[in-house]
C-alpha cells in the first residue's frame, strides 16, 4: 500500500494542471505573451483563447503599410503536452509538418514571399522567415520560432514548447530592421532553465545574424538603380550675320549719279546732264537732214 500511495504521488507530481478554458476575448497589452521591442511596432490590442493545455494571443501592431494583411505576433504556450485536438486540449504542429511557404503566401497574398535560406537565431534559438517587397513600397516579413519544451529528470514536461509567428508589413524600411524585430523580442513567461546555455549554434542566448563579409545578406536584393543619363548638351544659338551691301568705288573721274527723287545736298565731281527729250518737235519749225559726204570720183 506504502508503495502505490508513492507512486500515485510521483505521477501527481508529473503531471500538469490544466487550465481552465476561456473563448477568443481581448486583454489588456501588459498581459501580452510577449512585447515588441521598445521602438515599436506598438500595440493595438491582444486577442487570447485558453485551451486546457496551452495559451493562445493575437498580438496586433500598428503599421503604415498598404499591403492587405494582418499585421500581428501569434504566441502559442503550451503548458503541457499537446493534444490531439478531439477535445478542448490544443494540438502541438511541429514545424517540420507545416507547408511554412503557404503560410507566408497567405499571410501577405500577392506579395511576393521568398524564404530566406540563411541560418539565424536570436536569445531564444533559431528561427526561419521570408521576405517579400512587393511594388507599393512596403518590405514584408513572415518569420516563425518554435522553442522546444524542456523536461524533468523524471521525463515529465517541465516547460511547454512555445511557438512564435511574425507578420508584419511596413512603408519605406530595409530588409535587415525588419528581421531585426525578431531579434528585439522579448517573451513575459520564464523560459530559460536555471543554468544559461553555452553559446554556441542552437542555443540560447546566442544570436546569430544574417551578416557575411560584406554585411547584411538580404533574402532579396534590391533593385540596381537605373544608369545616369548624361545631360544634354546644349549649342549655343548662332546669329546667322546680317548682309550688307557691297560698296563700289568708282574710278576717278567717273560722273557721280545721283539717287533717285534727287539729291538737295552739294555734291561733288562732274554732274551727268539729262538726255534730249524724245518728244514730238513742235509744229512748223524745219528739221534739216545733212546729206551723206561724197565719196570722191
Amino acid at each position: 500500500m506504502a508503495a502505490l500511495g508513492m507512486a500515485a504521488g510521483l505521477a501527481a507530481c508529473s503531471s500538469t494542471a490544466e487550465l481552465p478554458p476561456q473563448e477568443a476575448r481581448v486583454t489588456s497589452p501588459a498581459d501580452a505573451l510577449i512585447m515588441p521591442p521598445p521602438g515599436g511596432p506598438g500595440i493595438v490590442s491582444v486577442v487570447s483563447i485558453i485551451y486546457s493545455n496551452a495559451r493562445h494571443q493575437d498580438i496586433y501592431l500598428e503599421t503604415n503599410a498598404r499591403s492587405t494583411g494582418e499585421n500581428k505576433i501569434s504566441v502559442t504556450q503550451f503548458i503541457g503536452k499537446g493534444g490531439d485536438g478531439s477535445d478542448s486540449r490544443l494540438r502541438d504542429v511541429p514545424f517540420t509538418e507545416v507547408n511554412l511557404t503557404e503560410a507566408a503566401l497567405a499571410a501577405w497574398p500577392g506579395s511576393g514571399m521568398s524564404v530566406s535560406p540563411y541560418f539565424v537565431q536570436n536569445n531564444y534559438g533559431p528561427f526561419g522567415y521570408a521576405i517579400a517587397k512587393p511594388a507599393n513600397g512596403d518590405t514584408c516579413i513572415y518569420a516563425w520560432q518554435r522553442i522546444e519544451p524542456t523536461l524533468k529528470p523524471s521525463g515529465a514536461v517541465d516547460r511547454g514548447a512555445i511557438s512564435i509567428r511574425l507578420q508584419l508589413c511596413r512603408r519605406d524600411t530595409s530588409e535587415a530592421r525588419l528581421l531585426e524585430i525578431m531579434y528585439q523580442l522579448r517573451l513575459n513567461i520564464a523560459v530559460f532553465p536555471p543554468a544559461g546555455a553555452p553559446a554556441i549554434i542552437g542555443a540560447r542566448m546566442a544570436p546569430v545574424r544574417p551578416v557575411g563579409q560584406a554585411g547584411f545578406v538580404e533574402v532579396i536584393p534590391p533593385a540596381p538603380a537605373a544608369p545616369a543619363r548624361p545631360a544634354a548638351v546644349r549649342s549655343a544659338a548662332v546669329t546667322p550675320a546680317t548682309p550688307t551691301a557691297s560698296t563700289v568705288v568708282p574710278p576717278p573721274g567717273a560722273p557721280i549719279v545721283p539717287p533717285p527723287g534727287g539729291s538737295t545736298g552739294a555734291s561733288s565731281g562732274t554732274a551727268v546732264p539729262r538726255p534730249p527729250s524724245t518728244s514730238t518737235p513742235p509744229s512748223g519749225s524745219d528739221v534739216t537732214v545733212p546729206s551723206p559726204p561724197s565719196g570722191g570720183n
